[in-house]
């Protein structure tokens, strides 16, 4: 028997040189069955906040004249398809099943697109990442995005793609160039630049293969080049949108502001391209050769090929607090869960945005308590993260619902509808076109919205809410929801200037200018802006107005501290000696607060030093606020 061994080479192999078994029982479905996993824990366990806005900024409507607007383009189709997916991350498990499903059918269509054998079907798994890194890595790009039904409309295109090139692997003859063509004819307006591509890539894997003639290829290589050439060219001509320069890119993701282009943000899909074209290319030789001799390579390959994809969506992911902060506070104040609001701004650990400092404000305001809590959170904030040379401006993020709840409801109907015209109309602006209507009385536009806002699939049941105000107005003045709004609003003006799209300068100088003597909730909405604006010549007269407005009442505890710090700043211009300060919280207080304050700058400390010393007793003061809160950026 061991004779028998040495003469033959293939026993010997075997019994000499055993390969690991672990080679043997390792299956494709084990890396997907991680990928999935990874991709589940990435959208939901770290962005399912994310995707909840994505359906708030996006916009599906049932009708007609909705699809042939989505038709209109090359790649319209898809983004029709994407756009309606989309609705479903309004429960973001749901919506995450659904992309998770058609990553899984993408790699399963790699697999046979490219003649991956189990050991190298690892290598499927760039291009599924690629797509999972272009959600996840979006960023603020999310309120700039022009392109409808992103979020499903790349991963479904790529799929398709797959599809395609694997269904070119069986056919042979003269079938093949009419398969192309056919493909190239049929799926450029379904898919635009994607069905360009998956031309390419059925050229190519119908090239390489090794029985074929070099006459068969250089058929297949013109044929690929008249499809590529022609059939953009012809269809130029059928859409109205289309640019001739854009004819044969249209559908590739780009984003761009202005004269910038963001190659990070585009990063994921140039990936995805430069993987398929090198799968397709590889196909003929790499994935045939025998490995014998270098069993170890395939596992290699594949250990370092899953670290690097898992290393990829880590580094990726758009992880900033704040950004997932200011999404879950937008939610809540569209809600009208304004302890929710307070909630995120005091569990916030770093400084926050100025969208978040807005929303706790008007959050405060509708509870009836920003005298006594305005200072008791950070408002010191900071500039929005962003990874590359995105413009970042809150008219664009948040607009909509600062101007609507502060009466401005012409400002707030301006930018829903501009934002509408140059991203996409979206449901979250489409709400807020709605209450805008409802509480200024035009009932007709009101009820346009809402017919609008019916034929979307998860916000019916807003749209019949909302629905009720119009049958009987008066239940408007009667609910909570609309009260601080419509007495902002009644008692407010509405005058025809502009914001410069800046949103936050323009309220703070609007209401720190603004005397009303009807209105307690708006005069003391005005007494907050001259509070933050640090103009003590507005303060005095807002101040006094606001103690006439609410005689008899205790005075809040922020607006006793800006009398008292004002009072000895200028002694000589107000008297304060007989105004009822409270003696523990205002008066001894701020001797500490002072006194602590000199010691510190007699020894020589900067004004950053002194600050972060008297933040821990003195930071939810006006008196704090007032002397270490400075240089905020507005944008």
């Amino acid at each position: 028997m061991k004779q028998k061994n040495k003469n033959n080479p293939t026993l010997r192999t075997t019994e000499e040189n055993p390969r690991p078994r672990f080679l043997f029982t390792w299956k494709p479905w084990m890396e997907m069955l991680l990928f999935a996993l990874f991709a589940g824990w990435m959208l939901l366990g770290m962005n399912s906040d994310y995707l909840f806005t994505t359906q708030e900024r996006s916009l599906f409507l049932s009708n007609s004249t909705f699809f042939h607007e989505m038709t209109a383009t090359p790649h319209g189709l898809i983004s029709w398809v994407g756009s309606y997916l989309t609705q479903f991350f309004y429960y973001p498990s749901l919506g995450a099943s659904l992309l998770i499903f058609i990553w899984i059918g993408t790699y399963l269509a790699t697999l046979k697109a490219f003649d991956l054998k189990k050991k190298w079907s690892f290598w499927a798994l760039i291009p599924i990442t690629a797509m999972l890194c272009s959600i996840i890595g979006l960023g603020y790009w999310v309120y700039r995005l022009k392109m409808p039904g992103y979020w499903f409309s790349e991963s479904l295109s790529l799929c398709l793609v797959m599809l395609a090139t694997w269904g070119a692997r069986g056919i042979r003859g003269w079938g093949k160039y009419i398969y192309l063509v056919v493909w190239t004819t049929i799926g450029y307006p379904i898919l635009g630049w994607y069905a360009l591509f998956g031309t390419l890539l059925i050229c190519l894997v119908s090239i390489l293969p090794s029985q074929e003639t070099n006459q068969s290829r250089s058929k297949m290589i013109l044929c690929t080049i008249a499809s590529i050439g022609i059939v953009p060219l012809l269809w130029y001509y059928h859409y109205d949108q289309l640019k001739l320069e854009d004819a044969w890119v249209y559908g590739f993701p780009r984003f761009e502001q202005e004269e910038y282009f963001s190659w990070i943000a585009c990063a994921p899909f140039l990936l995805m391209t430069v993987t398929c074209i090198l799968l397709a290319i590889g196909n003929w030789k790499w994935w045939k050769r025998d490995f014998t001799q270098k069993r170890m390579l395939p596992i290699v390959c594949r250990v370092s090929v899953l670290l690097g994809c898992a290393i990829l969506v880590w580094v990726t992911n758009f992880d900033d607090y704040n950004y997932q902060a200011e999404m879950r506070m937008y939610r809540h104040a569209e809600e009208n869960n304004w302890q929710e609001v307070l909630k995120e701004a005091r569990q916030c650990p770093e400084s926050p945005t100025r969208q978040m400092v807005l929303l706790k404000h008007i959050a405060l305001m509708n509870i009836g308590d920003l005298g006594n809590q305005m200072f008791r959170y950070d408002n010191t904030s900071k500039l929005p993260h962003k990874r590359d040379k995105l413009e970042i401006n809150l008219v664009y993020i948040a607009a909509p619902i600062i101007y609507y709840s502060h009466g401005k409801l012409n400002f707030a109907t301006r930018w829903a509808i501009e934002n509408g015209v140059e991203f996409g109309f979206k449901v979250s602006d489409l709400k807020t076109l709605i209450k805008c209507a409802l509480v200024s009385g035009e009932f007709n536009a009101a009820k346009k919205y809402i017919n609008l806002l019916s034929q979307t699939t998860f916000h019916k049941g807003e749209a019949k809410r909302l629905e009720e105000y119009c049958r009987d107005p008066q239940l408007i003045d009667k609910s909570p929801e609309f009260k601080v709004v419509k007495e902002l609003y009644t008692h407010g003006t509405e005058d025809l200037d502009s914001d410069t799209g800046l949103c936050e300068m323009y309220l703070l100088h609007h209401f720190s200018n603004t005397m009303n003597i009807d209105s307690r909730i708006l005069q003391e909405v005005t007494l907050n802006y001259a509070l933050i604006s640090k103009d003590i010549q507005l303060f005095w007269p807002r101040f006094f107005q606001y103690a006439n407005l609410h005689e008899g009442e205790e005075m809040p505890i922020h607006y006793q501290e800006a009398a008292y710090l004002y009072g000895n700043l200028e002694s000589t211009s107000f008297d304060i000696s007989k105004m009822p300060f409270d003696k523990q919280k205002i008066k001894q207080r701020y001797t500490q607060f002072n006194s602590i304050a000199q010691y510190n700058i007699k020894k020589g400390m900067s004004e950053q030093q002194v600050a972060e010393i008297l933040k821990p007793t003195f930071g939810d003061t006006f008196w704090w606020f007032y002397f270490f809160c400075n240089n905020i950026s507005s944008y």
